[in-house]
């Protein structure tokens, strides 16, 4: 069974105090287009960090992936996005670069490495 990090539940009771609904406003995605969208809510954390979880099956990490996008996305967006993969008119990876754009809206991530890293 996992056991979550220390803090873990701290930080999801007090994303419990934060209103579910935000404004949604267009968001340019690199390779998409423009989306209708809110920026991330802290409920949704755990969703976003449970789609990267390398000890439960890729289904399970693309069940938490679909979940923080639809969360995100206006209504009929993301029937929207998913038609145009299906019709060839989006990438294939187009939920991933959603997810990515959401979850860093805002931020000034996502950061390339440092020189001195590498």
């Amino acid at each position: 069974m996992y056991e979550p990090p220390p803090g873990f539940d701290d930080m999801l009771g007090d994303a419990e105090l934060v209103p579910m609904e935000g404004p949604f406003r267009p968001l340019e995605v690199p390779g998409v287009g423009s989306v209708l969208a809110r920026r991330p809510m802290p409920r949704s954390t755990a969703a976003l960090a449970m789609s990267a979880n390398a000890k439960i099956d890729a289904t399970a990490r693309q069940d938490y992936l679909t979940l923080f996008v639809r969360n995100h996305l206006a209504d009929g967006e993301y029937e929207r996005l998913t038609v145009a993969m299906i019709n060839g008119e989006a990438p294939p990876d187009t939920l991933g670069r959603v997810a990515r754009s959401i979850s860093t809206w805002g931020t000034a991530r996502p950061m390339l490495p440092s020189s001195a890293s590498r």
